[in-house]
């Protein structure tokens, strides 16, 4: 009786931790956060943006690897100006894992030089927004001026032991089988991706919702692809996971590929997990 007593007040006082600050509160510091971010890129320098908002174990990806990202920007020159506006941004639960997605611009001497989008992962640490992943792919340039869409999961997991574990373990295989049933599976997408699923590919624009990513999977998903997760991130509250890794394999011409995928997967209901957020590039 006592142990079941003290379980449920450590349970309590978990439930207790992660909503002192609602979601809707930390989104908005997320948020204001990411805009202050690009501003510094433009105000300063984009080098001393990054360094300034990279968490110490933040990655991005080279060549189908993640690296450090401190490292990478510390050792990195960059010389043409960078822009970027989120579009999409949703955070957990528990305040304090979220994400930003939209488009970025770079320029050289005022002309721009490329287009595309990005997905950066955000984490609260130490009471400030520190950037845990970011990755980014090419494409024709898309409106810059889309209202921001705020996401919330409107599913609330129960509160038990080792939840965070047991998510990073269920999405860790989750995503594994996700991409392997896909090789041969009829309707692999259909009941794995979430309606308001986002997909990023280099050379296309994003790829919004359900049935549009649907439909853009089934045609253009590549068999030949093995996709190895190398971490997966899960929130306190046990509702949003991200995961990411290496893309191998060989193209339609048998040329060897090499690239990054980066997945966010939030639990819709009891043991349910969907995609919101789907970006790869390969090389």
């Amino acid at each position: 009786m006592k142990k079941s007593i003290i379980s449920l007040a450590v349970c309590s006082i978990s439930f207790v931790a992660f909503q002192e600050i609602s979601p809707k509160e930390s989104f908005k510091t997320m948020v204001e956060t990411e805009k202050a971010f690009a501003q510094m890129a433009k105000d300063k320098s984009v080098k001393e943006a990054f360094l300034q908002h990279l968490a110490s174990e933040a990655v991005v990806f080279e060549k189908g690897q993640a690296v450090n990202a401190v490292n990478h920007w510390q050792n990195t020159p960059f010389l043409e100006q960078l822009t970027w506006q989120p579009t999409w941004a949703g955070i957990a639960n528990s305040g304090e894992l979220g994400y930003t997605a939209g488009n970025w611009q770079s320029y050289n001497q005022q002309k721009q030089t490329a287009t595309g989008s990005f997905v950066t992962l955000w984490k609260k640490i130490d009471k400030n927004w520190k950037v845990l992943a970011d990755i980014g792919v090419t494409h024709p340039a898309s409106v810059t001026n889309t209202p921001l869409q705020e996401r919330y999961n409107a599913y609330k997991p129960d509160i038990t032991k080792n939840l965070k574990n047991q998510a990073e373990k269920f999405v860790f295989m989750k995503d594994h089988f996700y991409w392997k049933n896909a090789k041969t599976s009829p309707n692999a997408f259909e009941a794995n991706l979430s309606e308001q699923a986002v997909l990023f590919r280099n050379n296309t624009k994003p790829i919004e919702g359900k049935k549009a990513s649907v439909a853009y999977l089934t045609k253009n998903y590549d068999t030949k692809w093995i996709y190895t997760g190398l971490k997966v991130v899960v929130s306190e509250a046990g509702d949003l996971a991200c995961i990411y890794g290496m893309i191998s394999g060989k193209d339609a011409k048998g040329k060897s590929i090499v690239g990054s995928y980066l997945r966010l997967w939030q639990q819709e209901a009891k043991n349910e997990w969907r995609i919101t957020v789907d970006i790869e590039t390969v090389e």
